[in-house]
């Protein structure tokens, strides 16, 4: 008979660690569970050796007073008090550090091999999503669900892999063909289709329903699991149900989803670097481009006919809102934050931040807080201390046209609404407009704002050019 050889895998270096530190706790424990097996092995010859059912007679039980077994305590307690340790109730034990520590170094892993797949991925996608874009018109034209992928590899570098296909127009689960010459994505994009990870992807959305989710995502509130329920429950009367592996609900789609809509966001806007850049728009048009071209655009042809105080006068309003928040322990990962156009950069803030404190260092402004600012809830910040807490970003600064268009939003971090916000939104776009324009800004504390500026001089050479009310 042939010897076999059997290789049983090593524990890794957590369990071995777990087991050193914890062998002195499981032999006690494992002596006690010892100890106790003996005191119930002496119960049972002891009960067996006082009661003999052999011995009973064998009519009805029931009219006879059968003896029960008696309890020889003496015995119990013998037996009981063999071991030393009593009896306890096991309960779940925390994490101990190595095991935390290891969990979140794998988890730091995961979260870099997954942005390193993504990144590998957008720089191979861009240039067949720029192409796919002109081709199809947008994915607007007859032909935005054609295959467009030309293979010439042979059959032995193919493979076929189930892929769920999610389209604004029905939904379907395909064995599809993939083959070495193309990567994954970029073949699913050539039919019209984003995929939701960078490798092996399973599960793909039409680029008219992103571009649909786009639209509606702009213009008013939706997140992505009400938006993928309202879809399933639409799409599957029409065309079928995408089962979850092993069971027969529908399978969640939210995760997939919010992967293709990052992407999509990602070639959106490597696509407007693009036109910005071969265009060579300024600073003004790209915010004619972003947020409002009737502010920001060329200037009327009658622009003569207006007075001196209203020609060519951008009207903008600032305020602060702190029911946006984020808790200091949610979202922490490794993954690198995107700062939007329309989001002010950190380094900003706390330049104008800087600044404020080294004019009043100068005893450039007065110590006494105005009675207009006093008055105000936002601007002082121990009101709402209790609130704030346990948060980092407690709100939101922003500033908009008189047309409801977002201009710029600033993070408030761990304070009330103080005046470096407003004072780097207002730098920021005083430095992106024609320095010779007329800006009018509406606050709510303005006049406080207003006289800060006109006695510090921040902006000696624009001070003319500023109006608040």
């Amino acid at each position: 008979m042939p010897t076999t050889r059997f290789r049983f895998k090593s524990a890794d270096r957590a369990q071995r660690l777990r087991r050193q530190r914890n062998a002195e706790r499981d032999a006690e424990t494992l002596a006690r569970l010892r100890q106790h097996e003996l005191s119930d092995r002496i119960r049972q010859q002891n009960s067996h050796n006082q009661y003999n059912p052999a011995d009973q007679p064998v009519e009805n039980a029931m009219d006879y007073d059968a003896p029960f077994p008696a309890h020889n305590d003496e015995a119990v307690d013998l037996a009981d008090t063999i071991g030393s340790h009593e009896w306890v109730d096991l309960v779940e034990e925390p994490l101990d550090e190595i095991d935390l520590a290891m969990a979140s170094e794998r988890e730091r892993h995961r979260h870099q091999a997954r942005n390193f797949n993504w990144n590998a991925l957008l720089n191979q996608l861009y240039p067949e999503y720029m192409k796919l874009k002109g081709a199809t018109q947008n994915w607007a034209g007859p032909n935005c669900y054609n295959d467009f992928h030309r293979c010439t590899s042979t059959y032995q570098n193919k493979t076929r892999r189930s892929v769920d296909f999610i389209g604004i127009h029905g939904q379907a689960r395909q064995t599809f063909t993939f083959c070495e010459c193309t990567l994954d994505a970029v073949k699913l994009l050539q039919l019209g289709y984003i995929a939701a990870s960078p490798v092996q992807p399973q599960t793909a959305f039409s680029l008219p329903l992103l571009i649909f989710h786009n639209h509606l995502w702009n213009r008013c509130h939706v997140g992505a699991l009400p938006f993928m329920e309202a879809l399933n429950q639409f799409l599957e009367p029409r065309s079928q149900r995408l089962y979850a592996k092993k069971g027969t609900h529908a399978r969640p789609l939210r995760k997939p989803f919010s992967a293709a809509v990052d992407l999509f966001r990602q070639l959106e806007e490597k696509t407007d670097k693009l036109i910005f850049n071969v265009l060579k728009m300024s600073r003004q048009d790209k915010l004619a481009h972003n947020a409002c071209p009737a502010c920001f655009g060329p200037e009327t042809l009658n622009s003569s006919e207006y007075s001196d105080l209203t020609r060519n006068k951008l009207i903008v309003c600032l305020d602060g809102n702190f029911q946006h928040r984020h808790q200091t322990k949610a979202s922490r990962n490794d993954e690198q934050v995107r700062i939007p156009p329309t989001f002010l950069r950190p380094s900003a803030v706390d330049e104008a931040s800087q600044e404020i404190c080294a004019s009043e260092t100068l005893g450039m402004t007065d110590d006494q807080t105005d009675r207009c600012t006093e008055s105000h809830k936002a601007a002082d910040d121990k009101r709402n201390e209790s609130t704030w807490k346990g948060c980092d970003d407690t709100g939101l600064m922003g500033c908009c046209c008189r047309h409801d268009a977002v201009l710029y939003f600033a993070n408030i971090y761990k304070s009330g609404e103080k005046r470096h916000f407003p004072m780097a939104i207002i730098k920021k776009l005083l430095a992106d407009i024609d320095p010779d324009r007329p800006v009018g800004f509406l606050y709510d504390i303005g006049c406080s704002l207003d006289k800060y500026i006109r006695r510090v001089c921040i902006h000696n050479s624009l001070i003319l050019s500023l109006y608040f009310q």
